[in-house]
């Protein structure tokens, strides 16, 4: 696929975010599950509230939550607005 169909694909609604560790991305579509939504719900939820101002992500220093351990990425971590989450 030419990578010009690949940057309007981008414009409809697929991201890809790269660096996210696996465990973390299983632990939050775990609990998503978990509690009936999809990932791809909660991530629109964060993305609406960081958009109307009433949610501020912590600097990664003042999280007070412990992190997961890190585990190497061997890829990006494919999100679709449009799909399953």
């Amino acid at each position: 696929m030419p990578v010009r169909v690949l940057a309007r694909l981008a414009t409809t609604g697929i991201y890809l975010l790269h660096g996210i560790p696996r465990d973390l991305q299983r632990a939050a579509r775990l609990r998503a599950v978990s509690e009936g939504t999809t990932l791809r719900s909660a991530l629109l939820q964060a993305l609406r509230e960081y958009a109307a101002g009433t949610w501020t992500p912590r600097p990664d220093g003042e999280s007070p939550n412990r992190p997961l351990k890190p585990t190497p990425v061997t890829g990006a971590a494919a999100l679709s607005t449009t799909g399953r989450g």
